[in-house]
């Protein structure tokens, strides 16, 4: 992965008005993937969106780490029983026709 592709945590978090050990506990917990260069942590850019969505919600709603863990499960769900109905309604058009 290029480091173009790569946000510093400690920018991130600055802009965000963070702790770093809230981006450590989201990565501790499975939701947010980080990378290690030279000491130094950093966001995949395609990660962005998912941890802004959990910052806010984390702010807004005052969410622990377990809760929003707890959510982004149930979201992944979510979008699974999309997929398969989406599937399963394509399948059922191909007999009405």
């Amino acid at each position: 992965m290029a480091t173009k592709d790569l946000i510093p945590a400690d920018d991130f978090c600055v802009y965000h008005q963070l702790e770093q050990t809230f981006i450590q506990s989201l990565q501790e917990e499975g939701l947010l993937h980080i990378s290690i260069i030279n000491k130094k942590t950093f966001i995949p850019a395609d990660e962005v969106p998912k941890l802004e969505k959990m910052v806010h919600l984390h702010r807004d709603l005052d969410i622990n780490v377990a809760g929003l863990a707890s959510i982004n499960h149930l979201l992944q769900r979510l979008d699974e029983m999309q997929g398969e109905l989406w599937l399963l309604r394509n399948r059922l058009r191909l007999y009405e026709d």
